[in-house]
């Protein structure tokens, strides 16, 4: 049986992108390499922590 690509391997995936363009978008403009690596991660955990939030937020369902 194969693995299933859910929504949270694509918010996955696209986290993984956004990092990767805000390196290269700060490499590019020439800024250092530390800003560069910090904001590559801090991209990515802005990802998580908005995707966290959705998850564990309340869910209508449970109301019933």
């Amino acid at each position: 049986m194969a693995p299933r690509f859910t929504v949270n391997h694509a918010v996955a995936v696209l986290g993984c992108l956004l990092a990767i363009a805000v390196y290269m978008l700060m490499n590019k403009f020439g800024v250092p390499s530390r800003i560069a690596w910090g904001s590559a991660i801090l991209s990515i955990l802005v990802v998580a922590i908005f995707w966290s939030s959705i998850n564990l937020g309340p869910s209508d369902e449970d109301d019933e």
